[in-house]
Formats: structure tokens, sequence, C-alpha cells
């Protein structure tokens, strides 16, 4: 079952543009649409990465408290996976360089904004997860959660009695 579920929140992150990144601040939480990097050949399946701007809020906000929540949603295959880990910003100019691609360009088309360009990494510890056909019935009762710890995933204990029947 947890080679089901990891393989399904792959597929369901794979399958969107697009994901909602949280951030925290003194001011609350910030949440913005970011597109993810799909992971390169032989990367797990699972990596999370982001390009951003290193002088904006969001960065600021990850050097300061590096936790984040990532959610990703398709509609369509009722499919929804919230990704909550640890973020770092690699800045390292040779390392932007490598993963650098052309389409890039129209984000930091100057050479100054490419000065300020980083990538988001997300070292997941958990997956909250809503897959139908993948996750336990009856849909969206409860949040299946894996974890990750130094060997690796696991399902997570869950600490919320079950919910009656019929009731929301």
């Amino acid at each position: 079952m947890l080679h089901e579920l990891l393989a399904g929140a792959a597929k369901t992150m794979a399958s969107v543009p697009y994901c909602w990144l949280v951030t925290t601040a003194s001011d609350g939480v910030h949440a913005r649409p970011m597109g993810r990097i799909p992971p390169e050949a032989g990367e797990d399946a699972l990596t999370v990465r982001f390009l951003t701007d290193d002088r904006s809020r969001k960065a600021a906000e990850i050097r300061r408290d590096g936790a984040v929540t990532a959610i990703f949603e398709n509609q369509a295959s009722d499919a929804y996976v919230a990704v909550t880990g640890r973020a770092t910003l690699q800045e390292d100019r040779s390392e932007v360089r490598r993963r650098w691609k052309r389409g890039y360009d129209v984000y930091f088309p100057s050479d100054d904004d490419r000065a300020h360009a980083a990538f988001v990494e997300v070292a997941i510890e958990r997956l909250e997860l809503w897959i139908r056909g993948v996750t336990p019935e009856p849909f969206g009762m409860k949040t299946t959660v894996v974890e990750r710890d130094g060997d690796g995933w696991r399902p997570a204990r869950s600490d919320r009695p079950e919910m009656p029947q019929g009731e929301c």
C-alpha cells in the first residue's frame, strides 16, 4: 500500500503545472501559486523544486523559517497532495547555471535579473493525501498521511479518532 500511496502522490504532483506554496511570516502565512520544475532524470519523482528571485518575499521567508507546505490539486482526478517540509534556497551561481533552461529567461530577462535567480528545493517530511482510487474509502473522510524520516517513508499514526459514519 505504501508504494501505491507514493506513486499516487508523484502522479498527482506531475499532473499539474502549478501548486500553492505556503510560507510563514511575522504577519501570518503567505500562499502563492508556483510552477514546479519537474525532477531531472534519475531524481526522486517526489522532488519539489521551484525557481524564484532571491530578492522576493518568499525567499526572505524561506531564509528566516524554511518550513513550507506545497499543495497540489488535480480536480479532474479527485487527487490532492499536501507536501510539508523544509525549503532551502540554492543560490550558488554554478548550481543555478547548471540547472538553467532557456525557458526561464522570460522570468529573468536581464543579466541583473538572472544574477538573482535561485532554486527552492523542498526536503519533504510529510505527505497528506486524498487520491480517489488510491487512498481509503470513503473518499475525503480521512486524510492519509505518509512521513519520511532517516529510514525512509512510513504511514503516519493517526491521533485523530475515526469519524462516525454520516458525520462531517
